[in-house]
Parts: structure tokens; sequence; C-alpha cells
């Protein structure tokens, strides 16, 4: 979880700014950068990240726009070996850390926020995606057999680093889409000294979430 903030932070930064900036040209630039604004209009979803290194679920992320201009959402994550689930029905949150047999209730949630189609939770806008055109330095792509490809983006860890004050060594992205364009995968990458984290999402239930119930209750 706390790699994955400055990642939302940096995209803040460069999206009120960059939009006049050089492009700078990459494998599939095309492809991705319409799916990633395609998953801006989404109007519910499901993100599951996995642990590359683990190959275990770190984090389920839900999502609906309701009708009446609220969004509920569902946020299930596992913090220092505690599950920690949020929800909101687009009217009041609930929060409970879970580990081992305590459980504590309430008062911890993230940001006790209500969130609305006009102002939405900023993991259901697609910005989980990480793609920033201007800090990119280099980009490959492979393609196998079966059709399917991948496109490798490659990030200015100097610019990252001048950016959010971090001290990032290397910064790399990958969209993995099959042979009918059809969005796969989305793994990101970093490292920083001696720590490293590399981590999957996958995409479900794109515009096809219609209930999300409260498992707190």
């Amino acid at each position: 979880m706390k790699r994955i903030i400055p990642i939302l932070l940096l995209i803040c930064i460069c999206f009120t700014g960059c939009s006049l900036k050089k492009v700078v040209e990459l494998e599939g630039r095309e492809q991705v950068e319409a799916f990633v604004a395609e998953a801006k209009t989404w109007q519910s979803g499901r993100y599951v990240l996995t642990n590359l290194a683990t190959d275990e679920t770190d984090q389920v992320f839900s999502f609906m726009n309701n009708a009446d201009g609220t969004q509920s959402y569902l946020y299930e994550r596992i913090v220092d070996g505690a599950l920690c689930v949020e929800y909101s029905d687009g009217k009041e949150v609930s929060f409970v850390v879970e580990k081992g047999d305590v459980i504590a209730d309430g008062e911890g949630a993230q940001s006790n926020v209500l969130y609305t189609v006009e102002n939405p939770h900023p993991y259901s806008t697609g910005d989980l995606l990480f793609y920033v055109n201007l800090y990119a330095s280099g980009s490959a792509s492979d393609t196998d057999a079966d059709g399917k490809v991948t496109y490798t983006y490659i990030y200015d860890t100097e610019k990252i680093n001048k950016a959010l004050g971090t001290s990032l060594d290397s910064f790399t992205t990958t969209y993995t889409f099959d042979k009918d364009g059809n969005f796969l995968n989305f793994t990101q990458t970093n490292t920083d000294g001696e720590n490293s984290y590399a981590y999957m999402i996958e995409v479900l239930d794109v515009n096809a979430v219609t209930e999300l119930e409260n498992p707190i209750g």
C-alpha cells in the first residue's frame, strides 16, 4: 500500500501540467492511451492486485457509480498481516481491521470521504494503471505466437525522484493485450535501494458490477 500512494500522487502532479509537453513516442502508445482513456469512463469494475513476489492477492478494489450520482466502493487489502476492509455505499463509510481475533472498527478509515461520480475515488479512475507519457524514457514490445502483445515502458527515475522526493532506482510498467486488443493485465515493478516491489493488476467485471454488499455489517 505504501508504494502505491506515491504513484497516485505522481499522477496528480503530472496531469495538472503535462498536456502541453512534447509527446514521447512509445511502442503501442496509441493503444495504451486509448485503453487508459476508456478506463476513466468505466461505471463499475473490480481491480485485483497480485504481489508478483508472493503470487498472493494483496488488494481488491471494487466500485460502482450509482443512479443518484454517488459512488459505492469496497476496498479490501492486507497491511502488515492485517486484513483491512473499507466500504462505502455513497452515504457513509465503514472501516474494519481484522488481525487474528482482534477487530477494530470505525475511526481508522483511510479518508472517511464520500465519493461521487463527479468526485470519484482515485482508484476508480483508471489511474492505478499508471501511465504518464512525459516521464517515460523508453519502451519495447513483444508478441507471442498467439498474438498476445506486451508493451513495456521504462520510466525516467530522475524525473520521478525530483517530482516526489523519492530515491527510485528503476520503474517499469507493462500492458498486455490479447490478439483481439482486449486488455489482459498491467504490471508495475520498482526498486529503491535494497527494496523492490512488483505487482500485477487485472480488471474484472467492467461495467458489470451492479451491487456491492457491505461485508462489515
